[in-house]
């Protein structure tokens, strides 16, 4: 990792007894899912409900359209929404629904989740033997032939991406054989059928269709197996016209579709750590700066009507009811936590709080689990939500996986230190080397984060905390009760290299800061945050019917009216009031002098909101 450039840090030498300790330090183990606990708090919460729906979920039903295709007998019955037989993308769920179930049936321990993904996989691989070809999808091959003839087809290489992602999600989790033989003898159908086509017509064919990250899941397969032809059908899958103008540092992006292209990059950051290219590093990195610094909400989503309709910075036009589609959120998440990985740098982190909190906790209903599509960034409206048997969208898919997933971002390791990057209640054990750490904390709510080391004996081991770039920079840290005075600043790591006795116990009260921030080039709009969490405005109950609230997004339902509101950027507390501050509730004015609620908007539920309110200068 180059330090020299990547942020600031502060080495905390703290040693147990006055002499220094020369013992090696250890080397923690990469963080994995099963090392780690969810133990409370919004998140554990988020986790359980979609747990409930994933088990719900019918294996039969997912599998129907594969049958169909092998020509399998079968009496079970099609889902609704994008898995009707009309439905060309139908087959994308099954891929989530492995990845999720991966992924949660070993975070909770959930044996029967197991069992119902076995059960898909072997029944997959059933399907695929009854071919003969190796070809494998809920959707005849037929539709290759079209995308292949560049004829009109909804993205069969996003669906098969979705195939061999969850079966490669359960070969690594659960070291299934038949998954890996079933996504491999997938990728060698592919391969065979796109290696004759020539480079110059796929790129064409690629400039056509969605493909979803399927450059990622083989260079995964690549680095797990060594097998050529997964490297080969990478190399093909990587997209000229989305990465030759970013390889040059030209901001393109005006126009094209956004989920289409976001796990593109995650694969060329992924090429990166495998292959070492460097110029598929700085790809990935400007696209990031690009995304996140000129084309984001202050949520850290990303998108209008899932495009990117405007020029870098100009998102006072791109705030609509389609905006923000969650897909985008998911994956823009992902790339900057494989960024992080290859870097240090901490506003890889530091992007993914902001999203994690604000894009993709305030997305799940907290009664039903169900999923958003799109979170809408227009003034008044509301939120809407899928419904379990008949919507299967994209973000329905992503929505599966997101409260599974949130256990990959807690902890890492660099080198031989364990980061600390995440605030949510969990625990990480590593038995290997013997100790556990317990993280307790109430954030996104209140200031607070603790952090006890468990170990049988004397442990050397270096520590990195995140120090968020929303605290002020009067927090305080303290280690069993005595009190650090040297402390990094915000949006830095704090590092201790000590030898921890069992129980010790570090303590970290952070300073949140009230802030704001105006939509750029005109300044017309501004929206409100404390400390991690993005304020939304909130108001009366929205009364709509469920034709409407079920909808990708709110577009076809009417909006409240959202007054202006007085704003003074060097007197902010003179505008806004504090309620609850550790529950983060405000009050702001309005110019007419009426007082409105800011509330999280992870907290929003069936009430009209908006996340952006009007200014008059």
């Amino acid at each position: 990792m180059n330090r020299k450039s990547v942020f600031l840090f502060l080495w905390v030498l703290l040693h147990a007894g006055c002499s220094e300790d020369t013992r090696e330090y250890v080397k923690p183990s990469e963080p994995s899912i099963d090392m780690i606990s969810i133990t409370g708090g919004y998140w554990y919460d988020a986790m359980e409900r979609k747990r409930d729906y994933l088990n719900y979920l019918d294996a039969d039903r997912l599998l129907f359209h594969f049958r169909k295709v092998a020509g399998i007998p079968t009496d079970a019955k099609e889902y609704g929404g994008w898995e009707m037989e009309w439905r060309e993308l139908r087959g994308h769920s099954i891929g989530h629904y492995l990845s999720a179930v991966s992924r949660m049936s070993l975070l909770t321990g959930d044996t029967a989740l197991f069992e119902k993904g076995d059960y898909i996989v072997r029944e997959l691989r059933r399907c695929q033997e009854e071919i003969g070809t190796g070809y494998l999808s809920a959707f005849p091959d037929e539709y290759l032939d079209r995308v292949e003839n560049i004829e009109s087809v909804w993205a069969p290489y996003y669906t098969l991406h979705k195939i061999v992602a969850g079966l490669f999600d359960f070969h690594v989790y659960f070291g299934s054989e038949t998954a890996l033989e079933t996504a491999l003898d997938l990728v060698h159908y592919l391969h065979r059928r796109i290696d004759p086509l020539g480079r110059e017509h796929f790129q064409e064919v690629l400039d056509n269709t969605e493909q979803g990250g399927m450059n990622e899941a083989l260079w995964n397969i690549y680095a797990e197996t060594g097998d050529t032809i997964s490297r080969s059908l990478a190399l093909a899958f990587y997209q000229e016209s989305y990465f030759d103008p970013l390889a040059e540092k030209i901001d393109h992006l005006k126009g094209y579709h956004s989920n289409s292209f976001i796990p593109n990059v995650v694969g060329v950051a992924r090429e990166y750590g495998i292959t070492g290219d460097r110029e598929k590093k700085e790809i990935s990195e400007f696209f990031w700066k690009q995304v996140v610094e000129a084309r984001s909400f202050v949520t850290g989503g990303t998108s209008n009507s899932e495009h990117w309709n405007s020029d870098p910075y100009h998102m006072h036009t791109e705030t609509g009811p389609a905006a923000h589609e969650s897909c985008c959120t998911y994956n823009m998440i992902r790339l900057s936590d494989l960024l992080w990985s290859l870097s240090g740098d901490i506003k890889y982190q530091d992007y993914i709080e902001r999203a994690l909190t604000n894009g993709i906790l305030p997305t799940q209903n907290r009664e039903t689990g169900m999923s958003m599509y799109y979170v809408s960034m227009d003034q008044g409206y509301y939120k809407t939500w899928g419904v379990p048997d008949s919507s299967f969208w994209c973000c329905t898919g992503t929505g599966m996986e997101n409260f599974s997933r949130i256990a990959e971002y807690i902890y890492g390791t660099i080198d031989d230190r364990l980061y600390v990057n995440q605030f949510v209640p969990s625990t990480y054990t590593d038995q290997k080397n013997g100790f556990t750490i317990k993280q307790k904390t109430s954030m996104p709510e209140g200031d607070r984060l603790s952090l006890e080391v468990n170990n049988s004996g004397p442990l050397a081991l270096k520590i990195a905390v995140r120090i968020p770039s929303w605290s002020g920079n009067e927090y305080s840290v303290s280690l069993n009760g005595e009190s650090i005075d040297f402390r990094p600043s915000p949006g830095s790591y704090l590092m201790i290299d000590r030898v921890w006795q069992d129980g010790d116990l570090l303590d970290i009260v952070f300073k949140p800061q009230l802030w704001y921030s105006l939509l750029p080039v005109t300044n017309e709009y501004v929206a409100f945050g404390y400390g991690p969490v993005v304020l939304a405005a909130r108001f009366k109950d929205a009364g709509v019917g469920d034709d409407l609230r079920h909808r990708y997004g709110p577009y076809d339902g009417e909006p409240v009216e959202v007054p202006p509101v007085s704003f003074d950027p060097q007197n902010l507390w003179n505008y806004i009031t504090d309620i609850n501050r550790d529950k983060r509730h405000f009050t702001v004015i309005t110019q007419a002098a009426e007082v409105i609620d800011l509330v999280p908007l992870y907290e929003i539920h069936n009430e009209h909101f908006s996340v952006y309110l009007p200014l008059l200068y």
